[in-house]
């Protein structure tokens, strides 16, 4: 199995790419769809089973998709094969759903094999994002796969820790909490933290911050794993006030972070629009609800389920649904028109609502505010992407 398709600089790496990209970004919808729709259905595992069709599926597969568009993309490598990305695509989508079959029907062997195919699947990226890196022609945009590969490493780590977990019969507050910050704030928030600095530039159509340079970069980047692993480590062994060290240098990383983002103004408001304010609303979030998992664990702890389901909702996933909303009219292409037809679509202020109403109803713990957010989103959602796609397969006749 082959890990590139064409030489460096190949002509032809971003439409190969992009191609790759439209399958696995699908599938990473389909699962971000699902979840808010398992969380209402009637099952045995409660809000772990929306958490991790969320997390291991749509997450996962959308950080497989767009890690390796934009790696190539920005590099100027030629693109992985498609052989290598389908591989990759279905041992991450198999193993999603049998964790989440295993875990609902207590099925040890199922929910371990699950995890070990999206283990594999991990590695299996890794080794493609090195093939990318090392290929390489513009070399300014390596310090974002650099974060994409640290990430990965978290990854094995909480993956590792899930099937362990899946092995036992119980198992303490500390393992759980150690498990969802390498996940959450390390795969996933690693990935964000490393992309942030030139996904926000394209997406608002302007010029990278001259303060996000290389160098500054690797450094929050770094920064930013070391305080994860303060926090995961110090979660293991039952220590919440180094855990809330580990979690205050965190969001100094999420500052530092924004502090290297381009300036926004009314040119650029204006062509982004909906798209860039729920994605600085999800930083926000993300920011806030750190801090405030930060405040709980330092001041004796309490239920922190709030504050994880707006982070899970206002954070986590507004920064991907508005990146997924920029990436949607360019992966399907066409000229001008259509591209700017599908940015159109894709930016609604009905969905930014739904989405911080939602977080807001999490954190105050209101499941009713919360539900009525989450609905007006995900009918908003899915009305757009339904019009997008009746007019995706109108262009294709």
């Amino acid at each position: 199995m082959t890990t590139s398709d064409g030489p460096r600089g190949a002509a032809d790496r971003v439409a190969k790419v992009h191609h790759q990209a439209r399958w696995t970004l699908g599938v990473a919808a389909a699962f971000i769809v699902s979840a808010p729709i398992a969380a209402v259905v009637p099952h045995d595992t409660g809000a772990w089973l929306p958490l991790h069709l969320f997390l291991a599926g749509g997450l996962l597969s959308g950080i497989s998709g767009a890690t390796q568009m934009l790696a190539v993309t920005w590099s100027s490598s030629p693109a992985p094969s498609d052989r290598a990305t389908a591989v990759q695509r279905a041992m991450l989508a198999g193993g999603a759903l049998a964790v989440a079959l295993g875990r609902e029907v207590d099925a040890e062997v199922v929910t371990a094999i699950g995890g070990l195919a999206v283990a594999v699947a991990l590695v299996i990226l890794a080794v493609l994002l090195v093939g990318i890196r090392r290929a390489a022609v513009t070399p300014r945009f390596t310090p974002a796969i650099d974060a994409y590969l640290l990430a990965i490493a978290y990854g094995l780590v909480g993956v590792g820790l899930g099937i362990d977990m899946a092995s036992r019969s119980s198992y303490g507050h500390g393992l759980r909490d150690a498990h969802l910050t390498i996940n959450v704030l390390g795969l996933v928030g690693l990935v964000i933290i490393g992309t942030l600095p030139f996904f926000v530039a394209t997406q608002v159509r302007s010029k990278m911050s001259p303060r996000a340079t290389p160098g500054r970069v690797r450094a929050i980047v770094g920064a930013s794993a070391a305080s994860v692993a303060i926090a995961a480590t110090a979660h293991a062994i039952e220590r919440p006030g180094i855990a809330a060290v580990g979690l205050g240098l965190y969001v100094v990383c999420i500052g530092a972070v924004a502090a290297v983002l381009p300036g926004v103004g009314r040119r650029q408001l204006g062509w982004a629009g909906a798209r860039v304010v729920q994605l600085f609303a999800g930083i926000g979030w993300w920011a806030l609800t750190v801090a405030g998992l930060a405040v709980l664990y330092g001041t004796g702890g309490g239920d922190d389920r709030p504050l994880l389901r707006a982070l899970a909702i206002g954070g986590i996933a507004q920064i991907v649904v508005a990146s997924l909303s920029y990436f949607g009219p360019v992966l399907r292409g066409g000229g001008h028109e259509p591209l700017t037809r599908g940015f159109e679509l894709t930016r609604s202020w009905l969905a930014v609502a739904g989405a911080n109403v939602a977080a807001a109803g999490a954190l105050a713990d209101v499941d009713e505010v919360m539900a009525a957010g989450l609905a007006l989103w995900l009918v908003t959602v899915l009305w757009r992407t339904g019009i997008f796609a009746v007019e995706t397969a109108r262009m294709a006749r």
